[in-house]
């Protein structure tokens, strides 16, 4: 198999493995749709080193509309806010088959802020490293969280079996 086969099919299974992991923290909930972002924009740029791809993510049109406006972060609240539990107790995700309560949302929303809050700068450095460090704790999360899954072969989430991440951040 060839080495692009092999990512693509490693990317699809992260993608896949992400959706459906359950656990994740509140701010990994965020931290993890920038690490998207720049994965995406990675894949399309052809897998240069990790810094062309943080500063060509910061330096897009779209940068400050999608981070520091926070309409992507709000976009995934908004998502899941649609899904309200029949009792009003919290909101369902599908995916994960998680339920996130009320205080999760305002959680959501306090994590979006603060988020929103570090970017908001006009200097690049600070925001490259804004970035890397948000990447970075995510990357942290879920390889701890792909080790424990890979010894444990009963759980559902192990759909990705590989001990990496398809762009690696340290």
């Amino acid at each position: 198999m060839s080495k692009d086969k092999k990512r693509d099919i490693n990317i699809r299974r992260f993608f896949s493995w992400s959706n459906i992991v359950k656990g994740k923290p509140i701010y990994i909930r965020l931290y993890e749709l920038i690490y998207f972002e720049l994965l995406k924009l990675w894949i399309e740029m052809g897998a240069p080193p990790l810094r062309a791809a943080i500063y060509e993510l910061i330096n897009k049109k779209d940068f400050d509309d999608n981070f520091i406006k926070g309409k992507i972060f709000q976009n995934y609240i908004n998502e899941i806010k649609e899904n309200q539990c029949e009792d009003n107790s919290g909101f369902f995700i599908y995916n994960s088959e998680e339920v996130l309560s009320n205080k999760n949302i305002i959680e959501l929303h306090d994590v979006k802020k603060l988020i929103m809050d570090e970017l908001n700068t006009s200097d690049i450095v600070d925001r490259y490293n804004s970035i890397f460090v948000f990447c970075k704790l995510y990357e942290s999360w879920s390889l701890k969280k792909k080790e424990k899954q890979i010894k444990d072969v009963t759980k559902k989430e192990r759909f990705d079996v590989t001990p990496d991440l398809p762009l690696k951040i340290i």
